[in-house]
C-alpha cells in the first residue's frame, strides 16, 4: 500500500501561485454554484492543477517554496 504523497507546497500558497497565474476579473478560485461542470473542468481546478506543476517543476529545479510563501533554494 502507497502512503499518501505530500504536497510540496501549502494549499494557501498554491492558491496564491493560482491566483497569480489568472489574469481575468474577479477571483478564479472562488465557488460559483450556478458552474455544474467537474472541477477537472472549471477554472479554479485547471489553475490550480498549473500551480501545482510550477511547484513540482521548482523542486526538480532543486527549489522550495516554505510555509511562508517564500522560494529558496533547497539545502
Amino acid at each position: 500500500m502507497q502512503s499518501p504523497t505530500r504536497p510540496l507546497a501549502a494549499p494557501d500558497v498554491r492558491d496564491a501561485l493560482a491566483r497569480c497565474l489568472y489574469d481575468g476579473p474577479g477571483d478564479p478560485l472562488a465557488h460559483d454554484v450556478t458552474d455544474h461542470r467537474p472541477d477537472d473542468l472549471r477554472m479554479s481546478g485547471i489553475l490550480r492543477r498549473r500551480a501545482e506543476r510550477m511547484i513540482t517543476a521548482l523542486a526538480a529545479a532543486g527549489f522550495v517554496v516554505t510555509a511562508d510563501g517564500q522560494l529558496q533554494q533547497a539545502a
